[in-house]
């Protein structure tokens, strides 16, 4: 993504917690290794922003994430609170700190969600807990904003090429005596590696297409799904009486987490 917006002659600022995975691609291309979950990150960020761009921002594009999976049982209260200070607060505070800059500029915020923003999983409920959180903050701020201006706009992917099952976060504790999650947990273990899988799913260039795309357009729309399984589920959601979608999202996910 930060290639993308480069070549199209962005000026373009990009955090990471790991400077090395981003190599300079452009003058026009600052990396800054920030924490944007941090104070401190956030704090480089709005220094830059005023140093370097006079305060405003045109786009802000909120991604930072990772998907912290696990029985709730299992999980540790730091887990928890860490899952909802990266995927949630982050972007919060951090619009927040940017919005007079966004306001001056007539900016657009991005906020990049999930099919699991709109659809519950096993074994995943902090990540969607996060992703469904994030979904209710950016529609509200879509109306809240829109009289000044600003415009919001929500990604909601599949499943792509990327490093997100590679990087899940596991339960720092092991399953009590008497907790009923072995089976569960195999099945999930086994899903995890077919997601891992390097040929597995489109590259992740449909999603840049579409951000790259929301900011050529004159007016964002709120909500924008990416990726055939995503058009799927939302619209098995809203056409299908809810007892029978409930029923077949519960099948689907009982499927895709046999062990194989």
């Amino acid at each position: 993504m930060v290639d993308r917006f480069a070549g199209l002659g962005w000026r373009v600022m990009a955090t990471t917690r790991h400077p090395k995975q981003l190599h300079p691609v452009a003058e026009n291309v600052c990396v800054l290794n920030a924490n944007v979950a941090s104070v401190e990150g956030s704090d480089r960020v709005i220094d830059y922003v005023e140093t370097n761009w006079s305060g405003k921002v045109d786009c802000l594009v909120n991604n930072a994430g990772y998907c912290l999976s696990g029985p709730l049982e299992m999980l540790a209260v730091e887990q928890i609170r860490q899952q909802m200070e990266v995927n949630l607060f982050a972007a919060v505070l951090l619009t927040r700190e940017l919005l007079p800059g966004l306001r001056r500029a007539g900016g657009k915020i991005i906020n990049l969600s999930s099919v699991l923003g709109f659809t519950g999983m096993p074994l995943m409920s902090l990540y969607c807990a996060s992703k469904f959180a994030l979904e209710g903050w950016s529609e509200s701020l879509y109306y809240e904003l829109e009289p000044q201006g600003v415009q919001v706009a929500l990604v909601e992917p599949a499943g792509y090429r990327t490093g997100f099952a590679q990087h899940m976060e596991w339960p720092s504790q092991q399953a009590g005596e008497g907790l009923p999650y072995d089976a569960q947990l195999r099945g999930f273990e086994s899903f995890r590696a077919r997601l891992a899988q390097p040929q597995r799913g489109n590259p992740a260039d449909e999603v840049v297409d579409k951000v790259v795309g929301l900011t050529r357009r004159q007016k964002m729309p709120l909500r924008n799904r990416v990726g055939g399984n995503s058009h799927a589920l939302y619209y098995l959601r809203r056409l299908l009486p809810q007892t029978l979608s409930d029923s077949l999202i519960g099948r689907i996910c009982n499927r895709l987490m046999q062990e194989k």
